[in-house]
């Protein structure tokens, strides 16, 4: 994706009254290129945006969570698969399955920076696409495996090719949607999740049940839960390389005119659609954000405790006085709280611009939820684990405030993979916490999550209030100049980061 060039230098303001040059001599952003090509639209009219909201809603976000959908269900089969029969066909001992559990982060870990250099390079969508391919065809083969060194070496290659959705989502998101849509539509596609934990249950509860218990069937439940998954992701992955649109740009589905309003429509977000030029400076200024690492300690601190909805999850549950096969059916309400939390205070965000405010609201419950789990048992543990089911509001919130509150292609997709390596040295601690020792109860893991939970929340506060004093220093500079722009006809297009664009001011 590129947009026209342009020979001239443009500046842009740092502190008050000073200006220092931004070259933007080669290309700028992709916006650019649609206004070039359909000429000027003027102002979008609310009815007319409105429409055009409604048909990307219904073409793109379906095509979004599908693919978030199965990347989560791929990820948390390990767990069915472990109260299946898995652990005793590949004769795993001891903490082997924490390893098991632990390696898919390590090659999700291993492909985050070329990963973060190939979704700027390639066709997002198609890039995308290959990677789904790739990741059903190697979870279906894990079906055949049957001893720890396979599994262990299936599960990289999984968590390899797994790197690209979150980066590539959050790109997706601020391509297509303004700032004050986004956080309902991250909190629509996050979602996915708790669909994908009733679902996977349900599956691996038929599964358990009709074959699990058959001595003479020829494959084990475990093997018919990779198997069935991993097949339907290659088929969606195959379509999902000839229907999602790569970019606004190549969007067949809008007239080049509705390329041109949608262009209109993002302008005030002050980052266009993005572009495929690597930038070092910007690279160098996600560097330099204390968002960037405050995002990256919320995302690192909020998934060492994510086994319990991931690898652990059944475990947790057996360890709670049910059976194995109870667990498969138990663990799924924790998806239908996530599905509730997620919508509903995604919803409230939208309407009230306030998204940390609810991000926070949801945390609490939460923290009630894992001193419930470590201090109590059976019936009030189990619906401490459900509450637990809150913790992704904030997870939404981070990915939504990076797709709105980081400009600047690279910068973007920097911050983004700083993300999921914060993500996965994450979920490699996470599975080490449940040490074999522990079992069944796992207490020091329990209290390990309420310490968590609670210093994620004071995080959030803190990401707030430093927005809100930027935003507050920013209008007094602009009030300092008499209201009056600094910056360059169409900078919102010129992929500046949010930092270099004065008139930038952060979603909250």
């Amino acid at each position: 994706m590129t947009a026209p060039t342009s020979s001239a230098t443009e500046s842009v303001p740092t502190k008050l009254g000073e200006k220092v040059p931004v070259v933007q001599s080669t290309v700028g952003d992709g916006a650019l290129q649609l206004l070039a090509e359909a000429g000027s639209v003027g102002v979008v009219d609310p009815e007319t945006s409105r429409r055009l909201l409604r048909k990307i809603d219904l073409y793109v976000m379906p095509l979004i969570c599908i693919v978030y959908f199965l990347q989560y269900l791929d990820k948390i089969a390990i767990s069915y698969a472990s109260v299946t029969g898995m652990r005793e066909s590949a004769k795993l001992y001891g903490n082997q399955f924490n390893w098991v559990s632990s390696v898919f982060f390590f090659g999700q870990l291993a492909f985050s920076f070329p990963t973060m250099r190939l979704v700027q390079a390639f066709p997002l969508a198609r890039y995308v696409a290959v990677n789904v391919t790739v990741w059903g065809i190697v979870l279906a083969c894990m079906s055949a495996c049957h001893s720890f060194a396979a599994l262990m070496v299936c599960r990289a290659l999984l968590g390899a090719a797994e790197a690209a959705v979150v980066p590539a989502w959050v790109v997706f998101t601020s391509q297509w949607y303004r700032k004050e849509e986004q956080a309902f539509r991250v909190g629509l596609w996050f979602s996915m999740c708790g669909w994908a934990q009733m679902f996977g249950g349900y599956v691996a509860y038929g599964v358990a049940i009709h074959i699990g218990g058959d001595p003479s069937a020829s494959l084990r439940g475990w093997q018919v839960i990779f198997l069935i998954l991993g097949l339907l992701t290659v088929v969606i992955g195959i379509l999902f390389f000839f229907i999602l649109p790569d970019s606004p740009v190549t969007a067949g589905f809008l007239s080049p005119k509705e390329k041109a309003m949608h262009a209109e429509r993002l302008r005030g977000n002050g980052q266009g659609i993005g572009s495929n030029v690597f930038k070092k400076a910007q690279f160098y200024e996600a560097l330099t954000d204390p968002h960037t690492w405050l995002y990256a300690f919320w995302v690192l601190a909020a998934n060492v405790p994510n086994s319990i909805a991931t690898s652990f999850g059944n475990t947790l549950v057996t360890g709670m006085g049910y059976s194995a096969t109870q667990s498969l059916l138990l663990v799924t309400p924790l998806g239908a709280y996530e599905v509730v939390v997620l919508v509903g205070l995604t919803y409230m965000a939208m309407k009230t611009q306030q998204r940390l405010f609810w991000c926070i609201m949801g945390h609490i419950p939460a923290i009630v939820g894992a001193i419930l789990m470590a201090t109590t048992g059976k019936v009030p543990a189990l619906v401490g684990y459900y509450l637990s089911g809150g913790i992704p509001i904030g997870w939404t919130t981070i990915l939504g405030l990076t797709s709105t509150n980081v400009a600047g292609s690279t910068k973007k997709i920097t911050v983004s993979c700083i993300q999921t390596i914060a993500y996965t040295v994450g979920n490699i601690i996470s599975p080490q916490t449940f040490q074999a020792k522990d079992a069944p109860k796992y207490l020091p893991a329990k209290i390990s999550i309420v310490i968590l939970y609670f210093l994620i929340t004071i995080d959030l506060c803190l990401i707030r209030w430093l927005s809100i004093r930027e935003i507050r220093r920013r209008d007094q500079e602009k009030e300092a100049l008499g209201g009056a722009s600094v910056l360059p006809e169409n900078h919102e297009f010129l992929d500046l980061t949010d930092r270099e664009n004065r008139d930038f001011r952060y979603a909250i």
